[in-house]
């Protein structure tokens, strides 16, 4: 993965010395390919990539990001740790609105909304024919798999920097919501009593249901596409 990635950045580096000079008015309707860093180092880490796709010369644009990690590449967990099965599949959709423009810079607000899915995969002793009063008929060891799933909306503000190169930087914050969900995705165990995963940073009992503040703070590093005049 880490080769992929340093092929991605020397493609980029290669036809940034072959293109013409790029600014924010040439680069305004041209589609740009964008890497975000940051998510490597979250606790539900991914590798995240995305498109930012204009709607002419409106200053209207759709981004669309997707990410997937693993917990066997998550930074957060040590050797002492015991790092669980755990996969995560994240999503962003942003409908961005650019409301000034100088040369090197844009400013925009947006909308957006995020699904992130994040399933563990654990062996363990399950209470089977459990009762909502407490107690349980039997226990049996089954392999299960849980999921944790999050809805997020956000108002974001951001500044996306153009460099001669083809070379870009997208800063942004924004404010919103999250609901979270966890269920269990194995069938057959409505009336089961299930351990959630041990996460220190995250509820993961099946059957948790909260909604909470949502803060968002990150960075994109892009590549603009097309042709410009030298």
């Amino acid at each position: 993965m880490k080769n992929a990635l340093l092929y991605v950045l020397i493609f980029c580096l290669i036809h940034a010395g072959a293109s013409g000079q790029v600014d924010a008015e040439t680069a305004a309707d041209h589609v740009i390919i964008k890497y975000s860093p940051l998510p490597m180092f979250d606790f539900d880490n991914t590798i995240q990539f995305g498109v930012e796709i204009p709607f002419g010369q409106s200053g209207v644009t759709l981004q669309q990001d997707l990410g997937y990690g693993r917990s066997t590449f998550n930074a957060w967990y040590t050797e002492q740790t015991n790092v669980p099965d755990k996969s995560t599949y994240k999503s962003r959709t942003t409908l961005r609105y650019y409301y000034f423009g100088k040369r090197r810079v844009r400013g925009y607000v947006a909308g957006e909304f995020m699904f992130k899915q994040v399933v563990y995969r654990e062996n363990q002793w399950v209470g089977m024919d459990c009762s909502g009063f407490g107690g349980c008929g039997y226990f049996e060891n089954k392999d299960i798999r849980i999921a944790r799933i999050v809805g997020a909306g956000h108002a974001k503000m951001g500044w996306q920097f153009y460099f001669p190169s083809r070379l870009t930087m997208d800063l942004f914050a924004g404010l919103g919501m999250r609901s979270i969900k966890v269920r269990t995705l194995t069938p057959g165990l409505d009336n089961a009593l299930i351990r959630g995963p041990d996460e220190f940073w995250a509820e993961s009992t099946p059957g948790t249901r909260e909604i909470v503040p949502s803060l968002v703070l990150g960075f994109h590093l892009g590549f603009v596409l097309g042709k410009f005049e030298d």
